[in-house]
């Protein structure tokens, strides 16, 4: 019987009726409840690495010291493949404790993905990135105002770069190349949520869609 058959036997009118409904409630909230590095993966869009190559892929990584790790993966890029594998999956079922763990587990133990392939997941649309596009030169003209009207340095030496015309572009443009230098931010980065959150809220076609509803 389907989901919304079952609500619809239960009675609200009734005693029974309204504490079936809050049973039924409870169990879809606990069902959707983050307990596990796992789950939390699952709920932020991410999948655990299965293949043989993308292990190889991340030990090389761990052990160039290009992966930052912390409390939870030995350092000195001394791990072994098993040792990755083990831990990976060991991890994966443990109750989550802290953001600063779970991200060191994502970075090591997931399929990576770039800032601009995860935005997919969420139905986020960039602007276009590339130097060439410029269908979308209105939308970056006027992020680049809010963002030099913010007063802020969010974006790394973007507004140092849009002071000194870097390279005789346009600001548009250096705006532009900005975000396609974040787009290309991966997993694997410590500054990955950061970048991503700015990402959203620079490089898209929502943010214009703030701006305009603003």
């Amino acid at each position: 019987m389907g989901l919304t058959k079952k609500v619809g036997l239960l009675s609200t009118t009734s005693v029974g009726g309204v504490a079936g409904a809050a049973a039924l409630a409870h169990h879809l909230t606990s069902e959707d409840k983050v307990k596990t590095f796992s789950d939390k993966l699952r709920k932020d869009h991410f999948t655990l690495i299965s293949k043989e190559e993308g292990w190889n892929s991340i030990l090389s990584e761990y052990k160039q010291n290009k992966i930052a790790v912390g409390q939870l993966f030995k350092s000195g890029g001394n791990m072994t493949l098993e040792e990755l594998k083990s831990s990976c999956e060991r991890i994966a079922k443990q109750d989550l404790d802290d953001s600063k763990n779970y991200s060191e587990f994502r970075r090591l133990c997931t399929v990576p993905k770039t800032i601009k392939s995860h935005l997919d997941s969420y139905g986020i649309v960039a602007l276009g990135l590339e130097a060439e596009d410029t269908k979308d030169k209105d939308s970056w003209g006027k992020l680049k105002d809010a963002y030099v009207k913010l007063g802020k340095n969010i974006i790394l030496n973007l507004r140092e770069n849009l002071n000194n015309k870097q390279g005789g572009k346009e600001e548009w443009q250096i705006f532009q190349e900005a975000c396609k230098g974040l787009s290309e931010i991966k997993s694997t980065d410590t500054e990955f949520d950061f970048s991503f959150d700015d990402f959203k809220a620079w490089c898209t076609t929502q943010a214009v869609d703030k701006l305009k509803n603003s």
